[in-house]
């Protein structure tokens, strides 16, 4: 979550003079999609029908789970995530974020929950459920071991109350967003179920599986979701049943509201479409143009996109607690329109594309690489953050972010500003591990800046084969932090301790300074313990250059110029291509700089600096 073709429901977009509903034509036929090549392990048949007006949820669902590890199964673990909303104290996450989350508010008089009303296996037997934790999760105990390779089917009912909007799920008026609502399986590995409760700071954690899901609604209602839709069908009674599938995905979220509109686009054979509201239908264009930006250039770097369709839902001014978030198939987007004018007030000139680049950038590492964002978060929001940086610098150049303080900034500047807010965070780490503002440095401005940095020192050609070569490698299969690193090291055909081992792992921070320039020598430092190569410009007072490669091992260096004419100036990491470099204002220096030319030069950063600091056009 940014701090993410539409599936519409065509049954009714507005009513007749008699006001009676009008029809919605079948979904023409189509050659059958194409759907990626994987084993189901966790799979859900649900049907859930939606209370519009007391914002509930009731559903059935049967869950079918394949073993497949070397250890038999003994119970079943499920995830109750709307529990997390049932007050502002009780559970964890509200422990941990207190009542704002992100800046949204949880609302006392909406709260949310989940409660498991029967749980039984296919044949009938009954099973009883133990609420654990914080009762995010719950247990039922097996009554027999279910051996590697075999198969376990439970038939679960429940009932859910949806929150007013506040994290990532429930309602705002007549507009629902319906994610992490229905109860869903840990994951099974060697050692038992990987299911932790709900933290503020975590995602989500899922196995893959195919998803048939038939929403019953008031037929006034336009629905998104994740996969295809299948059919709709008028149940005579002003409601309405709209069917989706989906397979070889790890989620599944829905959204629906009386006044989405829809435009569809195809890219290179996937149906994109935006629902999006009326107010904002200035956004079309942008989003669009944002959507088929990233699945043409993600596609180009990565890998292809696996799926048939991808949905982009729009999001109320009010409900902004529900944008900027990833599903498979699904993202939410969204940003509010402050000016009434249509427009983006002109600090966030980029914002909106931002949110569009970023989550769908996670449909290629959260939802087909599939990261355990619980355990280890800086990979998929590190992953993803780097592909929006890369796409915003290709597609919208310099000045791709906001303006603040009078400063325009690109999305890289503004995740170093964050980044040097606390740049000893190390990368890794489970997700509560960290406070909220370390967990937005260690999971997005400093793996960002840090796989940067690895591309320009490896050069964008090896550094894209390395992020496809391990794409097309474990899609779909939750790789960890150590596989990411053999296919870079593979790849690069060295070793990256620098990157892995001081700043994934560790807490070690770099800043290279020229320190002297004199007549025919420079001297330059590294200051800290990070080492990464990089090179000097040195101008000599007759035009010519000279490019020096260091490898910053010393931490101080001399180089001598005795048959070159008198030096002008020396610039370390002139391209600034070492984003973690703790300050640029020191990498360069002149022979003969005089005082009121570094005066003019430092007062205006200093008194950049303190308009920041000072809130002064500051988001």
């Amino acid at each position: 979550m940014l701090r993410s073709i539409v599936i519409i429901s065509l049954l009714t977009l507005c009513l007749s003079a008699c006001g009676a509903p009008v029809p919605q034509p079948e979904p023409a036929a189509q050659p059958a999609p194409k759907w990626p090549d994987v084993a189901p392990i966790a799979s859900y048949d649900i049907q859930v029908t939606l209370d519009d007006e007391n914002k509930t949820l009731t559903g059935q669902e049967r869950i079918t789970y394949v073993n497949t590890s070397e250890t038999p199964i003994t119970d079943a673990v499920l995830h109750l995530y709307l529990n997390a909303f049932r007050d502002d104290h009780s559970s964890i996450f509200m422990q941990e974020a207190g009542p704002n989350h992100r800046g949204f508010s949880l609302s006392a008089e909406y709260p949310g929950s989940i409660k498991i009303t029967n749980i039984q296996l296919a044949d009938g037997t009954p099973l009883s459920l133990e609420l654990i934790e914080d009762e995010t999760l719950a247990r039922a105990q097996l009554p027999t071991p279910i051996a590697p390779g075999e198969t376990f089917t439970l038939d679960i009912e429940f009932e859910a109350q949806l929150p007013q909007v506040f994290a990532r799920t429930g309602f705002y008026e007549d507009f629902f967003m319906v994610g992490q609502w229905f109860p869903k399986l840990g994951v099974w590995q060697e050692d038992g179920w990987n299911a932790y409760p709900f933290h503020a700071n975590s995602e989500f954690f899922a196995d893959f599986g195919n998803y048939d899901v038939r929403i019953t609604l008031p037929d006034k209602y336009v629905t998104a979701a994740t996969g295809l839709p299948i059919s709709t069908e008028a149940n005579g009674d002003g409601t309405q049943t709209v069917q989706y599938q989906a397979k070889g995905v790890i989620d599944f979220a829905w959204s629906a509201s009386p006044n989405f509109k829809q435009v569809t686009r195809n890219v290179d054979g996937i149906e994109v479409v935006y629902v999006y509201l009326p107010e904002h239908e200035f956004t079309v264009d942008r989003v669009l143009y944002a959507a088929e930006a990233s699945v043409t250039h993600f596609g180009d770097w990565y890998g292809a996109y696996p799926y048939p369709r991808l949905t982009i839902v729009d999001v109320p001014d009010g409900a902004g607690g529900a944008g900027g978030m990833e599903y498979p198939m699904l993202i939410a987007a969204g940003l509010e329109d402050f000016t009434g004018l249509g427009i983006m007030n002109g600090q966030f000139d980029r914002l909106l594309e931002v949110v569009t680049v970023h989550e769908i950038g996670h449909e290629w590492w959260y939802a087909v690489v599939a990261f355990n964002e619980a355990e280890e978060p800086w990979l998929d929001e590190g992953f993803t953050d780097y592909s929006t940086m890369r796409l915003m610098n290709e597609v919208y150049g310099s000045n791709n972010a906001i303006q603040l303080g009078g400063i325009r900034m690109d999305y890289t500047e503004l995740r170093r500003l964050d980044y040097l807010s606390s740049p000893r965070v190390p990368m890794y780490g489970k997700a509560w591990d960290f406070g909220e503002l370390e967990y937005g440095i260690a999971t997005y401005s400093k793996p960002m800046l840090s796989l940067g940095t690895l591309e320009n020192v490896l050069g964008e050609e090896t550094m894209l084969k390395v992020m496809s070569t391990f794409f097309e490698r474990y899609k779909f299969a939750h790789p960890t932090t150590e596989d990411f690193r053999a296919v870079a090291e593979e790849v690069a055909g060295q070793k990256l301790d620098w990157f892995f081992e001081d700043m994934v792992y560790g807490d070690e921070v770099l800043n290279y300074a020229v320190t002297n320039v004199d007549e025919h020598s420079i001297t330059v430092q590294r200051q800290g313990q990070l080492v990464i190569p990089t090179e000097i410009q040195v101008t000599f007072d007759d035009g010519s250059t000279a490019l020096k490669q260091w490898d910053g091992v010393e931490s101080n260096a001399t180089f001598e110029y005795p048959d070159r004419s008198s030096i002008r100036q020396a610039v370390i990491d002139p391209n600034r291509e070492i984003l973690v470099d703790l300050q640029w204002s020191d990498n360069g220096m002149s022979h003969r700089m005089d005082v009121l030319s570094w005066l003019a030069v430092n007062v205006r950063i200093l008194y950049q600096i303190q308009n920041l600091l000072l809130g002064q056009g500051g988001l």
